[in-house]
């Protein structure tokens, strides 16, 4: 079976595809062969619908969310139609709908699954579709290509893959998408191996790690205004970003290290606590690699943190933005190695039931297989 799968290749969406090709091209047997299509960048003639326009774009009226969208999927639907002239595809998989939006006009009788971190219905309630009161009053109007294309996408879709259970539950309640046509396929880390952690005393100072690539929208100022005012003094803070501007607060700063890279691991290995406080996030996938590496974690609720942490048990999630609620969370690790470590090792087995890719890739391969009608 020939797999196209369609890379958004966006923000997180840039990794969360290309694991799972990675994965069913280094196992032939499972019989699903995959290539992957990247919307994204967008070729120079499209290249315009980028950019927003000054004095509009925060209310939606220059339709920049629409015409993106819009510029993304034709680039997709074009690659793909390039692809078809060489082989025979048996079966699309699209991460996320924003890149698929002509997929049910434009590439009739192959059958094709939704993979998706938010519904456009969710996302018109979170800030990513609403960042002023008038914007969202003005929803109507700027999103209603948006809207239509996407629930013309759904109705011709064979299957969906949500990230998470607050996907699927929207996919049911406001589109009516039945149950069986549901199939959750959360982002998928490949296991790194448990990380062999020191038994004894604790180190003078602990690690506390940031990872986010903008610095500010991930909550990376707040973080450092905390660290700086109470915990400078008890741990070090580590920053993985690709933002400039980061406070010179001597702390350290990493640029360009790449998640999978031996930079990457030896970061999250000498890492004690990951500390995310980040209000936009839609799932979260940092999360997941700090639950396969068994650090503990304090993550604001938002996206699917309850999700991915079982309610608090698999890391510490934090529902008020108050400094002093998160400086006491903060400190209760430090203090507590036991607390720690058990975190620690309920993060671990979750990830291994979960989120561990192998297991999820061969899901997919199986679903697929079961939902495919043989080569024509």
């Amino acid at each position: 079976m020939n797999v196209a799968f369609i890379n958004e290749n966006t923000l997180g969406h840039t990794s969360y595809l290309p694991r799972f090709v990675e994965c069913l091209g280094s196992h032939p047997e499972w019989g699903c062969l995959p290539d992957q299509i990247d919307a994204n960048p967008l070729p120079p003639h499209l290249r315009g619908s980028e950019r927003g326009i000054r004095g509009l774009s925060r209310f939606g009226l220059d339709w920049q969310l629409t015409r993106w969208r819009r510029a993304a999927s034709l680039n997709a639907v074009a690659k793909l139609s390039e692809l078809r002239r060489s082989k025979r595809i048996d079966a699309i998989v699209v991460n996320t709908q924003s890149v698929g939006l002509e997929l049910a006009r434009l590439s009739p009788g192959i059958p094709y699954w939704v993979a998706l971190d938010a519904t456009f219905e969710q996302l018109a309630r979170s800030p990513w579709f609403r960042p002023t009161t008038l914007s969202g009053w003005l929803h109507p109007i700027t999103l209603r290509w948006l809207r239509r294309r996407e629930r013309l996408l759904f109705s011709s879709a064979r299957g969906f893959l949500p990230w998470s259970e607050s996907v699927a539950e929207s996919l049911r309640s406001e589109y009516g998408v039945q149950a069986q046509r549901i199939h959750k396929l959360p982002p998928s880390l490949k296991d790194p191996g448990a990380i062999a952690r020191v038994e004894g005393e604790q180190p003078a100072k602990a690690n506390l790690l940031f990872i986010g690539g903008d610095f500010k929208r991930k909550g990376g100022q707040e973080l450092v205004e905390l660290w700086d005012a109470h915990f400078r003094d008890k741990a070090d803070l580590h920053v993985v970003t690709r933002s400039k501007h980061v406070p010179d607060k001597k702390l350290f700063v990493y640029r360009g290290v790449e998640a999978g890279s031996v930079a990457w691991r030896q970061l999250w290995e000498k890492a004690d606590i990951f500390v995310f406080p980040s209000q936009m996030e839609t799932f979260g996938i940092v999360l997941i690699e700090a639950m396969a590496f068994g650090v503990p974690s304090i993550t604001a609720n938002t996206g699917a943190a309850q999700e991915l942490l079982g309610d608090g048990l698999a890391g510490m999630v934090l529902g008020s933005l108050d400094a002093s609620c998160w400086q006491k969370a903060i400190e209760v690790l430090l203090l507590d190695l036991k607390l720690r470590r058990r975190i620690a090792g309920r993060a671990r087995e979750r990830f291994l039931r979960d989120f561990e890719l192998e297991n999820n890739a061969r899901r997919l391969s199986i679903l697929l297989h079961q939902n495919i009608p043989p080569c024509r």
